[in-house]
Formats: structure tokens, C-alpha cells, sequence
């Protein structure tokens, strides 16, 4: 929630004694990367690549193995904070609404306390996990990469991954080279906290 919904919780904190550090003093929420992949290179980059599903930013992970699982992992920046996870959205990934066209897109919302912090999307997936079910946060399989008809929503096999912060912004991991190899659970983001101003934006 941005906006004049969040001008209107800053102001009734500030009538209630509270300062704007607090209404910012927001939980983060670290997520891996969900498989084995190298990291983008060119307009794939999270720079500068497209946010279809209205999040932070986002990336094409690469040189990834058709059928390879693709899995939650997120957890709190501060150990004991507690975060629960849930599936929001199971929809086609292209915008023509045509699976042969780019397979699904899952949508994990990201919670502390019954209180939404942000989202992962995972697309150009053939997903495991149903609309609506609660599953656990950390090494949940949330479907595979799938094949497809080539189109201009899909030119071979990746995970678009895209990140939302429900008050401030997502923010990218600014340590990843372009190419570089990853493996599964490295870091490769923030959802929560108030560590970026705007879209797109690395990690500090």
C-alpha cells in the first residue's frame, strides 16, 4: 500500500506520538534465489528490466534446466522476527492469457504478524501449489521451469522473478555480476525494510 493510504497511517501515527521513523521501521524479508541459474546480463538486468506484475523490480534468471524445481525461500532479516507465507496469485504469465505461450506465473505474499510485508512472483513456470494455500516460507517447491512455444513473452527457458514491497520498495542484491553463476537460497533480494526510494533499486 503506497500512496494516500500510507500518508494516512504516517499521520495518525503522528497524532498518536509516534515519529515517521517508526511508521518506516518495517520488517525485511530476505529471498533466495529459487534455483541453480546465472544471474542476467544486458536489458534482463534489474536495472533495467520490465515489471509486468506492478513490483520493484525484476530479473531473468538464465542458463536454467527445463524441468528443474523452483522453490520458496525467504526469511526474516532479523532472526526473530516471525514470517509466514502464502500463495496469492496462479495466473498465466503472458499477458495473452496463453499457457503455450509462457506457462503460469505464482505470486508468494510475504507476512509478519497477519500484516502483508511484499510479495515474489516466479514466472514461465508449471506450477505445484494452489491459489490461496498457506505454505511454509523456506524451501517450498513452487513448481519447474517449463518449455514453450517461442513468443514475445517467452524466447527460452528462465525464471522471471519479480519482487514487491507492500509500504517502501524492493530492493536487488548489487553484489551479482552479470553471468555469474548462482546456486539455490543465495541471496538476491529485500522485500520489507526501507532499504530503497523507487523502483529498480540495488540494495545498499
Amino acid at each position: 500500500m503506497r500512496g494516500t493510504g500510507l500518508l494516512a497511517i504516517t499521520f495518525l501515527l503522528a497524532m498518536l506520538g509516534f515519529t515517521s521513523t517508526a511508521a518506516a521501521a518495517e520488517p525485511a524479508v530476505w529471498v533466495g534465489s529459487p534455483l541453480a541459474a546465472t544471474w542476467p546480463t544486458g536489458s534482463s538486468l534489474p536495472s533495467q528490466h520490465h515489471i509486468p506484475y506492478n513490483g520493484d523490480w525484476s530479473a531473468d534468471l538464465q542458463s536454467v534446466r527445463v524441468g528443474a524445481p523452483v522453490v520458496l525461500y525467504a526469511a526474516p532479516q532479523n532472526g526473530s522476527t516471525s514470517v509466514s507465507a502464502r500463495v496469492e496469485i496462479v495466473r498465466p504469465a503472458c499477458a495473452s492469457g496463453v499457457i503455450a505461450d509462457g506457462g503460469y506465473r505464482v505470486t508468494v505474499g510475504l507476512f509478519t504478524g497477519g500484516t502483508k510485508i511484499g510479495s515474489a512472483t516466479y514466472a514461465h513456470i508449471n506450477p505445484s501449489v494452489s491459489q490461496g494455500a498457506t505454505i511454509p516460507r523456506w524451501n517450498t517447491q513452487l513448481g519447474v521451469v517449463g518449455n514453450y512455444r517461442s513468443s514475445s513473452c517467452w524466447t527460452g527457458p528462465h525464471v522471471h522473478v519479480e519482487l514487491y514491497s507492500q509500504h517502501n520498495y524492493a530492493c536487488y542484491n548489487r553484489g551479482w555480476a552479470p553471468g555469474q553463476a548462482m546456486s539455490p537460497t543465495n541471496f538476491i533480494g529485500f522485500t520489507g525494510g526501507a532499504f530503497a526510494s523507487g523502483q529498480r533499486a540495488a540494495c545498499p
